[in-house]
């Protein structure tokens, strides 16, 4: 398709602003490739000084791969559902030669030497990885700082932390860097960042997303995804991403209908839909209960579905056999720590390990069985009501140095406090959203929604209903 001088100039006098409509421009050759990603770099060149998303940017490789798009637009080639779009990439995420040092001074040599499966996916369908973004050292946090990488945060305020662990990630797309970038989700890492940065941030049934190749770990918690500005965009990258992956043992067929066709398709009207602000026994901020609350109801008033009680109250143990089986995954990044070098470590990473040390068979047994009642407890549960709703956060966004908060509605609460409306479903494997719902101590605050495992087509189609009411501007 050949396009007028004039014709592109009043194209990016509106620039593309999400996922999809970038990847439409490009494949129809209204915008080229090296336009979308020229005005990427120049936003993070200008932008990200204050902010902190990014640890690396390959503007040669972005540049070089944009022009390989545009050679196959012009010669009639469509490079794919992604085509042209700049991705940010977790450093959790490895980028065959790029820095991934996941966040942490042990490595901050190592350069890595192959490719995510969810980055590789994405590349095929005509996306530019363009940078690496920032995390907290091994994705430990629910804020985002190093002390390899400083600070990230919040583009709606800077004072305030954009999450984490994903939350270089998050930062890059709300500050419209980029419009998707990459993240992983153990106990709430995809949906804290969204909430507390106004985006959409979806964690799938356990396997849905593939984690090869070389994913390791015990705790079968993480979750791969990515934040996004709109439902729309994030199921269009699912449908280039999802499937089998012999890398990944856990990894799901792909849906017969492609999320971003079931997004017109899935019928909401009829559902029984549940509102919880605490799972039964999780503190919750009171500001952050009464704005989530009132989307809740607004989604329930005007999509046709019909509130039930929630009535679900999950066991005070399920906290600790979290805690068990997360230590022994950050054990697995330790062990290998050349002699000397634990000093270099953030304490609350080396508390992980020296947990790890002193685990034994009994605890492990007794964390697994915790997550198969936890398991039976919310099979029994979905049967009652066909969505669940929770605050994708209990408190508002913090300080961005951290630390995580050590109380919550006057009630003191631990390391996990604040994640205690986000790990079951870690635990669980179930699919589950953070979608904004308005805002609450200076920055936006997300709504959460659950449904049964591998009803994730049925996640993302509330989601988009409630993206529909307006609560929150793109």
């Amino acid at each position: 398709m050949n396009v007028t001088p004039a014709e592109r100039t009043a194209t990016l006098s509106e620039p593309a602003t999400t996922l999809t409509e970038t990847a439409e421009l490009v494949r129809s050759g209204r915008v080229a490739a090296r336009e979308v990603i020229g005005e990427a770099l120049a936003r993070i060149e200008r932008l990200d000084g204050g902010l902190g998303a990014f640890v690396h940017v390959d503007a040669e490789g972005a540049l070089e791969r944009a022009r390989e798009i545009d050679e196959r637009v012009a010669r009639g080639d469509d490079p794919g559902p992604l085509a042209g779009v700049p991705v940010g990439v977790k450093e959790l995420h490895a980028v065959a030669g790029w820095p991934f040092a996941m966040g942490s001074a042990l490595h901050a040599e190592r350069i890595a030497a192959h490719t995510s499966t969810l980055v590789a996916r994405a590349v095929a369908a005509g996306a530019i990885p363009i940078g690496g973004t920032a995390s907290p050292e091994f994705g430990r946090a629910s804020f985002t700082a190093s002390a390899l990488h400083g600070v990230t945060r919040n583009p709606w305020n800077p004072a305030l932390t954009p999450g984490g662990s994903s939350g270089g990630s998050a930062a890059a797309v709300a500050a419209g860097m980029v419009p998707v970038a990459t993240g992983t989700d153990g106990a709430g890492s995809l949906r804290i960042p969204a909430s507390y940065c106004g985006l959409v941030g979806f964690k799938g049934t356990y396997g849905r997303v593939p984690r090869g190749p070389y994913h390791w770990g015990t705790a079968e918690n993480d979750h791969y995804g990515v934040l996004t500005r709109t439902v729309q965009d994030t199921a269009r990258y699912l449908d280039c991403v999802c499937g089998t992956d012999e890398y990944d043992r856990s990894s799901l067929p792909a849906p017969a209908e492609p999320f971003e066709t079931a997004l017109r398709t899935v019928e909401l009207r009829g559902l029984r839909v549940a509102w919880t602000p605490d799972l039964g026994n999780a503190p919750c901020d009171p500001e952050v209960a009464a704005v989530v609350e009132a989307a809740a109801e607004r989604f329930i008033a005007e999509a046709g579905v019909r509130r039930v009680s929630a009535n679900l109250h999950l066991e005070a143990a399920c906290g600790a056999a979290f805690r068990t089986l997360s230590v022994a995954d950050v054990h697995a990044e330790l062990r290998a720590a050349p002699a000397g070098r634990l000093g270099d470590v953030h304490p609350t990473v080396r508390r992980y390990g020296d947990a790890a040390a002193a685990l034994d068979a009994d605890a492990l047994v007794d964390a697994h069985e915790t997550r198969a009642r936890l398991i039976a407890e919310l099979a029994g549960a979905f049967e009652r009501f066909d969505l669940l709703l929770t605050p994708a956060t209990q408190v508002p966004a913090f300080p961005a140095e951290g630390p995580m908060p050590a109380e919550i509605a006057g009630r003191p609460v631990d390391h996990w406090g604040a994640l205690a409306v986000t790990f079951p479903f870690n635990l669980s494997g179930h699919p589950a959203i953070s979608v904004p719902a308005g805002t609450a101590g200076g920055a936006p605050v997300g709504l959460q929604i659950v449904a049964r495992r591998h009803e994730d087509a049925t996640v993302l189609a509330a989601a988009q209903a409630v993206e529909k009411l307006g609560l929150w501007p793109r």
